[in-house]
């Protein structure tokens, strides 16, 4: 890694997140596996360990696709971000990265990651509260939601306060867009939804 990587934010030194339930075999190496608007986590694969009841054997890892798992000579597949070509994780075992606390992995892959997820958290909690696009427009915002900016169609890739940080599809820049100017969320296969702004004008005071 350069001196130039590790002065950038650690999700845009990874490829975009991608949602599970994307095949491993169609996702970039090292790119975040998201649920539910949220980077994902689970625990190491117990079926590859003789005998799984260590510390370490029963951390939860964040949850990257890997392309490199040394068993198969390069096998796909979902694996942990502290070291994807060796520690594969369970898939039928995927949690919330804010989950769970105590038993998180600490090795340093994992460790950004987390510090990572707990802003994002708290940014996608009050977005989703304060403008309320689920209610609506029947938008779930989060990591890995296909948008369009100004008709330009992209993956959010991060957040920044009140704002998306989103991988535009024709920029190798990733730039900042607020919620709700000049987006559109895709709904469905080829459906876009345009969003409105939100007003919060305060409440006339009472008369006494």
């Amino acid at each position: 890694m350069t001196r130039h990587d590790r002065s950038r934010p650690p999700m845009l030194r990874r490829p975009a997140p991608r949602p599970l339930g994307t095949a491993p075999e169609d996702a970039e190496h090292g790119a975040p596996v998201v649920r539910r608007g949220k980077l994902t986590i689970a625990p190491r694969d117990a079926s590859y360990l003789r005998s799984p009841s260590s510390r370490p054997d029963t951390q939860l890892h964040i949850a990257v696709f890997t392309r490199q798992y040394a068993v198969g000579s390069g096998m796909a597949g979902i694996a942990a971000a502290c070291d994807p070509a060796r520690i594969l994780l369970d898939e039928g075992l995927f949690f919330g990265a804010e989950e769970l606390r105590r038993s998180r992995c600490r090795r340093p892959g994992c460790r950004v990651l987390f510090a990572e997820a707990d802003r994002q958290h708290s940014d996608l909690e009050h977005m989703r509260s304060y403008y309320g696009l689920s209610e609506r427009h029947g938008i779930c915002l989060g990591l890995a939601t296909r948008v369009r900016h100004d008709g330009r169609p992209g993956t959010v890739v991060d957040t920044a306060g009140r704002y998306f940080v989103v991988r535009l599809d024709d920029e190798r820049r990733p730039v900042r867009c607020h919620v709700t100017y000049a987006m559109e969320y895709e709904t469905g296969p080829g459906e876009w939804t345009a969003v409105s702004p939100v007003s919060h004008a305060a409440a006339p005071a009472a008369v006494g």
